[in-house]
């Protein structure tokens, strides 16, 4: 891709805190996307800063027509202890 694409280059899909991590260090992209674990993760770059546990996402409740479930019920991480 690289070969392709001088510019910066964001990856996104499946990537996990490592994984993420891994594709920076390893020049396979500038950044990552992380859309899912950031609608069940309001705080996701603390809780990759303190390698917390991650809340799981519901696919079900993506693109819903319900303005809470699913995008703004998910706890922070202050709230799971």
């Amino acid at each position: 891709m690289r070969e392709a694409f001088s510019g910066t280059f964001i990856a996104a899909g499946g990537f996990d805190r490592e994984d993420g991590n891994n594709a920076v260090a390893e020049g396979r992209a500038d950044l990552i996307a992380y859309g899912r674990w950031f609608l069940s993760n309001p705080d996701l770059p603390k809780r990759f800063e303190l390698n917390a546990p991650l809340n799981k996402y519901d696919r079900s409740t993506f693109y819903t027509s319900d303005p809470v479930v699913g995008y703004t019920d998910y706890p922070f991480l202050e709230n799971t202890a």
